[in-house]
């Protein structure tokens, strides 16, 4: 037996947790083996298209445990696994059960300083982790890993291999490890920054998870959702993934915690319980309200993690129709909860009793000395599944055990009457955000190395959002700002949930009456501090369209008005904008020099600048232009010298429809101001006179303005399609328009004549123009279920309904079009798979017809729900530019535009988009739009060419195109 940790459990507890029966005699994985023989095809695991029975699992289990022992993979040895829910996670955790080696469980999302420390703390003979996940870029934390660390292995699994086939090979017997060896090594958060390793063996891990079942009432008919990640020991043993199966359950994995993703599993899978953190059941329930998927199956949801608010946690059972449970545990060992039966009363105001009835408690004042009944007091405990010592560390666990051996959890806690804790708060340094315990110290080391930086702490600061945000708070008046800051801790590779919400500029620290610092005044002063953004709703009278065009008249400042369906999304004013450059990602925050990124593929440029926004909750509007894609596919051609994409998160922000407007204001105090804005914008717009001459004239110039040199264009582009170097390309031709035009009144006109997918008006420095886009590029929702939108094959829309209708029988009936949309289809369909779930990328719609303005077009919708470690930027950069702007092959598509077109596009079948922090994106391609440039105002309109294509035709087709937008122009007055 491994001789683990100094100040294990005696003999004498063994042999009493042996005698009573907690403690079996059988390893976790042969449990496995048990529970295959038992019931071999039951199913024992779903994730994505993936239905592993019980046999399989055993069996992938098995093939893995030779794999890992053919690379050097022994008993004693420690392994990390830092994976995403997926199947490969779950077998391999069984696997070096099996083998007696021991996983380290690191959190998918966790970056280089954590993974160093860990590395240096476990000293892993292998690290596993994914080729991708949001928000880390796994190819530099290896090559950091690789020079720290040289001696670890690295394991590195791809999405498109969960079960890790890579690594079978045929399976051999392996000689099972003791029941009281260590199992498995967990993280605990710790209050002094340095990673604690948390040694469970197979026989108390296997306790904690046995009764935790039997509490719980799982049985072979349970199915266990885990939203969570499965390296938490909430999910992994509470009873979660351990307990279900043990029960002879199902478990079915979910790559993220969103409601859209989770919904649609509880209804596929009957799910009958689940876990989630306090911010998850708020976002659970505001889903719930306008969500309808059938989740009767569920019969239980758990909450842990952090302490569930009384009014929150009556919410649950309403909306979901189903019993709460609140778990308050630790990987530690001791896990209370409430009982299925217990009385609302105490479902809703406590966090229940201890699992076990040797589960030893002890509630003491700074002196250790007991508190009086019903006081708070710091919980001390131990028992048969609790800890007696950190891994390797000696010097910690003298503080955080007692001589009895005791564990100090460091929560204030009280008992009630009944036996029941509450749970009051922490007394150590950890600051419980969103269910994830951050150690202070960490932090607070890593900012006094910042130059300039002579003292910090940190501090926890209630959020209605977070549970506890972080507070950075430094001495003097110093000049860093938060962006400042952030972005330097994110270069030193904190993680991104480490990263501090706030920061407090503190002239002279606040001192208790011993003279130390008084964290809960600093804590007062950050809420003092940080006032919430203003906000408040108004009833319309005038058509949000009107209110739009009025409020935006003269204003000077960026501003991008985006409509999806009615309702109008206005975001005025920058608190803070990204501006990504062919060689870097800049943010720009006011009165702050810009923080620069370099060095990474544009899109994550990007993200490290989202990363260090110093807002925990915004929303975003921006625009890509056509010449980003260059970045993408790595073109031989210079882009422009100016940044290629532009994001801003709004100093003001309004949300219209038919019903009324939602007003926010960055910053509080100029919410009367926006007020007074939309008030005076709530009116009618006057009438427009028709000018049909002038209209005439405008659109005999559409017709001739560059046609010959278009047609010539064309005749090029089908002779290079002839020779075969590409299939399909979309030229277009600009038209410039001198007159003087009022570009939001023919917004406002063009508007209420067109029916586009989306439509904008966007001002961002010097750069304006309105549009009316007939397609989305993607469209990705917090859960990650992803779209796009293809349209090709065109014919002219009029006023006669008898033509039109003839005219849709001669767009559906035509070859050439047919072939055209046809290819488009199968290249976006082509360009989502690889980044979704497999099995999920589908052909929702293909060839209806849609109607957009002066022309009609075949129309289809390629959707699939995007894999772990995909973001909303990755489907963006696989599918943009848009297939129908840019051509087949894309690249050489858009090398031969560049050569073929005269100048560059601009914003011109690019993108506008709107995103949020929740991983929402919805982008349009940028077509039927009305620009301003250097003075003047111009129209731009491509058609595609494939090696069927009339010159005549094509010039034909853009004319059509552009007399959506010029029927309805505007001279300005």
């Amino acid at each position: 037996m491994q001789q683990h940790q100094q100040g294990a459990w005696c003999e004498s507890e063994r042999a009493r947790y042996r005698a009573r029966g907690y403690w079996v005699n059988q390893p976790l994985g042969e449990q496995l083996r048990q529970w295959a023989s038992a019931q071999p095809q039951r199913i024992a695991l779903v994730a994505g298209a993936h239905r592993l029975s019980y046999a399989d699992l055993d069996a992938l289990a098995d093939r893995l445990a030779a794999g890992f022992s053919a690379r050097g993979i022994r008993a004693g040895d420690n392994v990390m696994l830092q994976l995403p829910n997926m199947p490969g996670l779950v077998a391999s955790l069984f696997t070096l059960f099996r083998l007696g080696a021991r996983p380290v469980l690191a959190m998918p999302g966790q970056k280089a300083s954590d993974i160093d420390a860990l590395c240096a703390a476990a000293q892993p003979k292998a690290w596993l982790y994914p080729d991708r996940y949001p928000g880390n870029d796994y190819q530099a934390l290896a090559t950091t890993i690789a020079a720290r660390h040289p001696q670890v292995q690295r394991w590195q699994i791809t999405t498109d291999d969960p079960l890790m086939v890579t690594y079978q090979q045929a399976a051999q017997h392996a000689t099972p490890p003791h029941a009281e060896d260590v199992a498995l090594l967990l993280l605990s958060g710790g209050s002094t920054g340095t990673p604690k390793l948390i040694p469970r063996t197979h026989a108390d891990y296997y306790y904690n998870a046995r009764e935790m079942a039997a509490i719980c009432g799982l049985s072979a008919q349970s199915v266990y959702l885990a939203t969570l990640a499965v390296a938490h020991n909430f999910t992994l043993s509470c009873p979660g993934v351990l307990g279900t199966l043990l029960s002879g359950g199902k478990v079915v994995l979910a790559l993220t915690s969103g409601c859209d993703e989770a919904f649609e599993l509880i209804a596929q899978e009957k799910v009958t319980f689940t876990a989630l953190v306090p911010p998850l059941v708020n976002l659970w329930l505001e889903c719930r309200e306008w969500d309808d998927s059938d989740l009767s199956s569920l019969t239980l949801i758990q909450v842990g993690g952090a302490r569930l608010e009384s009014a929150l946690a009556a919410k649950v059972k309403p909306a979901f129709g189903c019993q709460l449970q609140q778990v308050f545990g630790m990987a530690e060992g001791l896990i209370c909860c409430t009982r299925l039966d217990d009385p609302d009363e105490v479902i809703l105001h406590t966090q229940g009793r201890p699992i076990s009835p040797a589960d030893q408690l002890r509630i003491v004042d700074s002196d250790d000395a007991p508190v009086a009944d019903g006081e708070a007091g710091e919980l001390l405990t131990r028992g048969p599944y609790t800890i007696r010592g950190y891994y390797r560390a000696g010097a910690q666990n003298q503080l955080a055990f007692t001589p009895e051996g005791f564990y100090r959890s460091g929560d204030i806690v009280r008992l009630t009457a009944a036996g029941n804790l509450v749970v009051e708060g922490r007394l150590k340094e950890l600051i419980n955000r969103a269910g994830e315990k951050i150690a202070c110290a960490e932090i607070e080391t890593l900012i006094t190395a910042c130059p300039g930086v002579s003292a910090c702490v940190v501090v926890g600061v209630a959020d209605a959002r977070l549970g506890e945000r972080i507070c950075a708070c430094l001495s003097g008046d110093g000049t860093m700002s938060l962006a400042d800051l952030r972005g330097t801790l994110l270069s030193r590779g904190l993680s991104a949930h480490k990263l501090p919400d706030q920061l407090l500029m503190v002239p002279r620290w606040p001192l208790t009456a011993v003279g130390k610092i008084d964290k809960r005044r600093l804590a007062a002063l950050a809420q003092q501090a940080r006032g919430a953004p203003g906000e408040c709703t108004l009833p319309l009278a005038a058509p949000p369209l009107d209110v739009v065009c009025h409020l935006l008249a003269d204003e000077k400042a960026s501003h991008i008005a985006y409509e999806q369906q009615g309702r109008w999304r206005v975001g005025i004013g920058s608190a803070a904008e990204v501006r990504v450059y062919a060689d870097r990602a800049e943010l720009a925050l006011p009165g702050q020099p810009p923080l620069t990124w370099r060095g990474a593929r544009w899109r994550d440029n990007l993200q490290q600048a989202l990363d260090a926004l110093p807002f925990s909750d915004w929303q975003a509007f921006g625009c890509g232009h056509f010449e980003l894609s260059a970045l993408t596919y790595h073109l031989p051609f210079a882009p422009t010298a100016g940044p290629l994409l532009t994001l801003f998160i709004p100093r003001w922000q309004l949300t219209l429809t038919a019903d009324g407007a939602a007003l926010k204001a960055h910053d509080a105090a100029e919410l009367p101001l926006l007020e007074a804005r939309l008030r005076e914008a709530d009116r009618p717009a006057a009438a427009i006179g028709e000018d049909e001459a002038w209209r005439e004239r405008i659109a005999q110039r559409i017709r001739q303005q560059d046609a010959d040199g278009y047609r010539q264009r064309v005749a090029a582009a089908v002779a290079e399609i002839a020779r075969g170097e590409y299939q399909k390309v979309i030229l277009s031709r600009r038209i410039e328009v001198d007159d003087n035009i009022d570009l939001l009144a023919s917004f406002r006109l063009g508007r209420q004549h067109n029916t586009p997918a989306r439509a904008f008006a966007v001002r961002l420095g010097e750069e304006q123009f309105v549009g009316f886009s007939p397609e989305t590029v993607v469209e990705v929702s917090a859960g990650g279920a992803v779209s796009t939108q293809p349209l090709a094959g065109t014919r002219a829309l009029t006023a006669d309904e008898a033509e039109n209708r003839r005219l849709r029988e001669v767009l559906t009936g035509d070859t050439k079009e047919i072939a055209e949309h046809a290819v488009s289809v199968k290249l976006a369909f082509e360009e989502l798979a690889p980044l979704c779930e497999e099995g999920s990328t589908r052909v929702s719609d293909f060839m209806s017809v849609s109607l957009r303005g002066s022309v009609q077009h075949l129309a289809s919708r390629v959707e699939g729900q995007l894999r772990a470690g995909c973001s909303g930027w990755d489907a963006f950069a696989a599918l943009f530019p848009a297939v129908t702007a840019s051509g087949i092959p894309k690249a050489q598509a858009i090398a031969a535009i560049r050569r073929l077109e005269p100048t560059p596009r601009g914003a011109y079948s690019g993108s506008v988009f709107w995103l949020s922090s929740k991983g929402e994106l919805d982008a349009a391609l940028v077509l039927r739009s009305l620009y301003r440039r250097d003075g003047g105002y111009s129209l731009q309109a491509g058609a595609g060419i494939i090696d069927q294509s009339q010159p005549a035709r094509e010039l034909e087709e853009t004319v059509e195109k552009l007399e959506s937008v010029s029927r309805f122009l505007v001279r300005a007055r």
